[in-house]
């Protein structure tokens, strides 16, 4: 081998692992870019701070005064979310992100308040001067900090809604009965599939589930709850629940059926001719309607 090779060979190593280097270089941008374009963005807006939030926003999109209010008034949310989860979560500063830029909500969620959870901090679309927040988000940063990373993304929702105790000012148990007397009753295998089958709204679906989150907690404790919410699976159905519950299926369609019975023999009869289905056939046994 000639000088003139050997010094060609030698040059050719150091180009590789630079080239190699510089498309490491490309493809970590590619996928962290966006990361540290908002790591860089959030870190320059104007925050305030209370006992148990941190709130950001763009510099100008809020006042000192409309944040500071915000932060006092979630106090006594957090207050009462940390209580129900004994306490676990009392030193716990919730990060909340108010921005214009943040995605817009689906179509299918209709005028809901869009926010994502990212362990314990809240990513939400500021809209107008008055900053708003669904207090579903704040139970999941707290179940977070109490709990860990839940299994799944859905069930953790619901577990939020649980948590808060109430859909959009109504009890979760009341509320859901008035989906059960526009639906029929959901067997907990159509309540678990995707949105689009027998249950066509996902705000039904997520009101019912956190209806059948609540019926957990009333039969088996906070505990079974937390097995609920710890249980891995890429997308919930009877068998993995089962399991995570140490159950039978037929056991958790039963307690199903009568939990959701019991609110439903306390509301008022629909009317007559209005089409609402009140059928509730129990396990083995025959149908049962709402007219006794």
């Amino acid at each position: 081998m000639t000088a003139k090779a050997r010094s060609e060979q030698g040059f050719s190593k150091p180009l590789a692992i630079f080239s190699l280097s510089g498309a490491a270089i490309v493809i970590a941008l590619f996928f962290l870019g966006g990361n540290l374009r908002r790591f860089v963005r959030e870190s320059l807006m104007q925050s305030v701070t209370s006992s148990h939030y941190q709130i950001l926003c763009p510099p100008g999109a809020l006042s000192q005064d409309a944040m500071t209010e915000f932060a006092v008034q979630r106090e006594p949310l957090f207050t009462s979310l940390d209580k129900k989860l004994r306490d676990a979560a009392s030193n716990l500063e919730v990060r909340i992100i108010f921005d214009p830029n943040f995605p817009g909500p689906p179509a299918s969620e209709g005028g809901q308040q869009p926010y994502s959870v990212s362990g314990t901090t809240i990513r939400t679309r500021l809209i107008g001067q008055t900053p708003q927040l669904p207090a579903a988000a704040d139970a999941e940063a707290l179940l977070y900090a109490a709990w860990g990373k839940p299994g799944n993304a859905q069930l953790a929702r619901w577990t939020a809604i649980w948590l808060v105790g109430d859909w959009r000012g109504a009890e979760i148990g009341m509320a859901a009965a008035q989906v059960e007397q526009r639906l029929g009753h959901k067997k907990l295998a159509s309540l678990l599939v995707d949105p689009g089958g027998e249950i066509s709204s996902p705000d039904d679906q997520t009101l019912l589930g956190a209806a059948w989150v609540s019926e957990i907690a009333e039969f088996g404790g906070t505990g079974a709850v937390r097995k609920l919410y710890a249980a891995k699976m890429s997308h919930p159905n009877v068998p993995e629940v089962t399991k995570a519950l140490g159950t039978t299926p037929l056991e958790l369609d039963r307690k199903w059926q009568l939990w959701m019975y019991a609110y439903l023999a306390g509301m008022p009869s629909p009317p007559s001719g209005s089409g609402m289905q009140m059928n509730m056939p129990m396990a083995g046994s025959p149908a049962v309607t709402g007219d006794r």
